[in-house]
C-alpha cells in the first residue's frame, strides 16, 4: 500500500518533476521534515506544519498553509505563491516564500509554544538525517499520526522503524516501534497520560486489523522516505527494502524529556499497578528511552524495560510513593 502514486513520487523525485524545487530544498534545510502520508505530503518546521500538498488534480497539486500563524495581525503578502502548484516555477516560488513562512511560525510558537512537537522533529532529524544517523538502530516513519478510521482513537507522537546495526543487510529483520514523548512532567498523567497511551496501544494491537494497516502504513512510509532520498544510512548492495510483519511484537518506546528529577510524579506513575501490568503484557515490548549521553540518537541499549526503569529512577533518589 503506496502512500504516494508513482507520479507524485516522480513529480518530487525527478529533475525536471513540478515539484523538485520543493524536495531539493527540504533536502537541503535541516529545519524542513518531509512527512509522507496517504495521498499527500506535509512539510514540517518547529514540529508544526509549514506546508501540505495534496495529490495532483486537474490542474496540479492543491497547497495549503494555515494562515492561523498570522497571530500578530501581520498582513500576508499579496503575492503569496498560488494555491495550486502546476509547474515547477508554482513550486520554486513557494520554496521562496518559506522565509517568510518561517517567521510567521516563529512568532506564533513564540507566543504559542509547542516544545514537545519541537523535540519529536529534532529527534526525527538526529535519526533520520544527521551526521550520526548511519549508527543509530531506529528511523522515524512519521510525527503526530492519528488514525483516520471512523471512531478511532489511535494517535502516536512518533511512529518508528528498530532495525538493528547487526541486521542491516536484511530488511525483513525490522520491528515497529511506537513512540510517545512526554515533555516535563505534567505530561505524565490524566486524559493523555502514559497509563491512557498503554490502554490505547493495547486495544490497537489486539485489534488484528487495524494494527495489521499501521503497520503496512509504517513499512510504505519508510520505504518511500527512503525513496525519495530523506533517509541517511549506508544502503546495502542488495537494495533491501524494509518489510515489516504484524506477527512480530512491536516496542512501545516512552520518551520522557525534561524529567524533573526532585518530582516524585514520574515514580508515582510508573508505580501504578496497571502500569506495571501492561509492562509485562505479552502484546508489546515496554521500553523507557535514556538518551546517548546528551542526545537523542535511538540504540537498543539505550531502551530499558519497565523494571530496569523503576530501578534506575529510585537510584536517582526519586522515592517511589
Amino acid at each position: 500500500m503506496r502512500q504516494l502514486s508513482d507520479v507524485f513520487i516522480k513529480d518530487l523525485k525527478a529533475a525536471d518533476g513540478i515539484l523538485h524545487p520543493l524536495l531539493e530544498r527540504i533536502t537541503q534545510d535541516d529545519t524542513l521534515m518531509l512527512a509522507v502520508r496517504a495521498g499527500y505530503i506535509n512539510v514540517y518546521y518547529r514540529g508544526g506544519n509549514l506546508l501540505r500538498v495534496s495529490s495532483k488534480g486537474a490542474g496540479g497539486y492543491p497547497v495549503f498553509f494555515d494562515v492561523n500563524y498570522d497571530t500578530f495581525g501581520r498582513t500576508l503578502p499579496v503575492a503569496l505563491p498560488p494555491p495550486v502548484i502546476a509547474s515547477a516555477a508554482d513550486a520554486r516560488a513557494w520554496v521562496g516564500a518559506f522565509a517568510y513562512l518561517k517567521e510567521l511560525m516563529d512568532l506564533y510558537f513564540s507566543r504559542y509554544s509547542k516544545p514537545e512537537r519541537e523535540f519529536q522533529q529534532l529527534l526525527v532529524r538526529e535519526n533520520n538525517g544527521s551526521t550520526i544517523s548511519n549508527y543509530t538502530e531506529y528511523f522515524i516513519s512519521d510525527i503526530e499520526f492519528a488514525d483516520a478510521a471512523p471512531g478511532a482513537r489511535f494517535r502516536f507522537d512518533l511512529l518508528g522503524i528498530r532495525w538493528l546495526a547487526s541486521g542491516r543487510k536484511d530488511g525483513t529483520r525490522c520491528r515497529a516501534a511506537l513512540m510517545e514523548m512526554k515533555y516535563g512532567d505534567n505530561a505524565l498523567g490524566g486524559s493523555a497520560g502514559l497509563l491512557k497511551h498503554l490502554e490505547d496501544i493495547a486495544a490497537l494491537v489486539a485489534d488484528g486489523g487495524r494494527y495489521r494497516a499501521l503497520v503496512e502504513t509504517m513499512e510504505s512510509q519508510f520505504n518511500q522516505l527512503d525513496e525519495l532520498g530523506v533517509l541517511r544510512f549506508n544502503h546495502c548492495a542488495n537494495g533491501t527494502q524494509v518489510r515489516l510483519s504484524a506477527d512480530d511484537r512491536p516496542e512501545v518506546i516512552f520518551i520522557l524529556a525534561n524529567h524533573n528529577p526532585r518530582s516524585a510524579k514520574l515514580a508515582t506513575v510508573l508505580d501504578d499497578p496497571k502500569v506495571v501490568a501492561l509492562g509485562q503484557s505479552e502484546q508489546f515490548d515496554l521500553r523507557f528511552f535514556v538518551s546517548s549521553f546528551a542526545g537523542y540518537g535511538l540504540h537498543a541499549d539505550c531502551m530499558l524495560t519497565l523494571t530496569a526503569f523503576r530501578a534506575l529512577l529510585k537510584g536517582s533518589g526519586v522515592k517511589s510513593a
